[in-house]
C-alpha cells in the first residue's frame, strides 16, 4: 500500500490513543492529581505537542520534566499557565533561568535552597519548590530524617513556596513488594509530620500494581504512551500504543544464490531471492543489534531483516507471496491497518525496555500527529 506521507521514515503519534491511556489513569486514581511525565521529549513522542494536547484537550495543569532546558522549551512554546516540575534538580548556573521561566525545581540540598531563596528574594519572585526524599533509589533526594533540616531551610525564605514532597520507586515494576512498601512507608512517616503540601510517589508501575501508593497525586510516564514492561498487565488494562514507527520501500532487488547483502556480507542468499531496501537505519534509532535478528510488517506479512542494519537503510527479505512496490509502507513497530508489532517485543529482543526504544528514535524522524 502506498501512503500519502511524504517522508521516507516517520513516527505516527496517535493522540486519541494518548487520550484513551490518560483516561485509564484517571479512572484508576479517581480525583487525585495527575502529573504526566513528559521528559526526554515526552519519551520520544514530542514534548511540546504532547504538552499542548494534554493542556488543551484534557485540562492538565502540571507536568514533570527532567531538566531546566525542557521546561524552558515548554514555556517558549506556549505552555505558560502550567506548573512545570524539574524532577532532576538544578545547578546554581540554572537558577536564573528557573526564576525567569517560573519553573519549579526539585530541591534536596540546603546550600542550593539558600542560593535559590536569595536569588528569588533579589528578583522579588516567588518560586515553587518540591522536596525530593531519597527513600531507597539512591540517586537524588534527602534521606529521612534529615529532611527536617531541609524543610526548616525552605521556611527561612518567604520567596520559596513548598508545593509538594515526593519520592520515586526503584522496584515497583518488579516483584520486590517489600522494598516498594518500605519506600512508601518512609514517605508516609514524613506525611504524618507535615500534612500541608501534597505528596506523590506512584509512577506507572505503582499506578497499575499498587493502588495504596496513590497519595495526593500520581506521575504516569510510560503507561501514557501505551507501553509497560509486563505485556499482560498492559493489555489487561487496555493501554493503546501511541507511537507507530513506519518507513517506506525505496528499492527492490533480485539476488542470486550465494550473493551477499550489506556491510560485512553477513547475509548470503541460499537461493534466488527478492529483497527490499527500506528507508530506516540506526541513524533513525533502528538499532544495529537487529541485523539478521528482527522483522517488519508489509501489508501484515512478516519480512525478515537481513544483513547489517546501516545508518540510513536496511534490507529485508520479501515473502514469496507478497507483491510489493517502491513506496509501499512498512511497519517497524506499533500498529497499522494490517497488524501490530508490540514495541515490548522489540525491546526484549534488544535486552532493553521500551523507554529506550522510544527515546532512541532520533530527531531526524518526523513526528506526525493524528487524532
Amino acid at each position: 500500500m502506498k501512503t500519502n506521507i511524504k517522508f521516507p521514515v516517520w513516527a505516527e503519534i496517535d493522540l486519541k490513543a494518548l487520550e484513551h491511556n490518560f483516561n485509564i489513569v484517571k479512572k484508576m486514581v479517581g480525583k487525585r492529581k495527575i502529573i504526566p511525565i513528559i521528559k526526554a521529549n515526552a519519551y520520544g513522542h514530542g514534548i511540546v505537542q504532547i504538552a499542548e494536547f494534554l493542556t488543551k484537550k484534557l485540562n492538565v495543569n502540571t507536568f514533570g520534566v527532567a531538566r531546566v532546558n525542557e521546561g524552558i522549551l515548554l514555556r517558549k512554546n506556549g505552555i505558560i499557565n502550567s506548573s512545570i516540575i524539574i524532577l532532576g534538580g538544578i545547578l546554581k548556573s540554572e537558577v536564573d533561568d528557573v526564576i525567569e521561566y517560573d519553573l519549579e525545581p526539585a530541591v534536596f540540598f540546603i546550600s542550593e535552597i539558600k542560593y535559590l531563596g536569595k536569588k528569588a528574594r533579589e528578583k522579588n519572585k516567588t518560586i515553587g519548590v518540591h522536596l525530593k526524599i531519597n527513600t531507597g533509589m539512591n540517586r537524588l533526594g534527602v534521606k529521612y530524617p534529615y529532611h527536617f533540616y531541609v524543610l526548616e531551610t525552605i521556611k527561612e525564605f518567604e520567596h520559596l513556596k513548598l508545593k509538594s514532597i515526593y519520592s520515586h520507586f526503584a522496584n515497583a515494576d518488579t516483584e520486590n513488594f517489600v522494598f516498594t512498601r518500605g519506600q512508601y512507608e518512609t514517605l508516609i512517616l514524613i506525611q504524618k509530620e507535615y500534612k500541608k503540601p501534597f505528596y506523590h510517589i506512584a509512577n506507572s508501575a505503582a499506578i497499575i500494581k499498587y493502588p495504596f501508593t496513590y497519595l495526593d497525586a500520581v506521575r504516569p510516564g510510560i503507561m501514557l504512551y501505551g507501553s509497560f514492561m509486563d505485556k499482560k498487565l498492559k493489555n489487561g488494562i487496555g493501554l493503546k500504543p501511541v507511537m507507530s514507527l513506519k518507513c517506506k520501500v525505496v528499492n527492490i532487488i533480485i539476488i542470486k544464490k550465494g550473493e551477499t547483502v550489506s556491510y560485512g556480507s553477513k547475509y548470503r542468499a541460499r537461493k534466488t531471492e527478492k529483497i527490499a531496501i527500506i528507508n530506516i537505519g540506526y541513524g533513525d534509532g533502528f538499532r544495529r543489534e537487529l541485523s539478521n535478528n528482527w522483522y517488519v510488517l508489509i501489508k501484515g506479512k512478516k519480512a525478515k531483516v537481513i544483513g547489517t542494519v546501516c545508518m540510513d537503510l536496511t534490507a529485508i527479505k520479501v515473502p514469496a507471496d507478497l507483491n510489493i512496490k517502491i513506496g509501499d509502507e512498512v511497519l517497524v513497530f506499533g500498529k497499522d491497518q494490517y497488524g501490530e508489532i508490540e514495541v515490548e517485543d522489540m525491546a526484549k529482543k534488544l535486552n532493553t525496555i521500551s523507554y529506550e526504544i522510544f527515546t532512541g528514535i532520533t530527531e531526524r524522524v518526523p513526528r506526525i500527529y493524528k487524532y
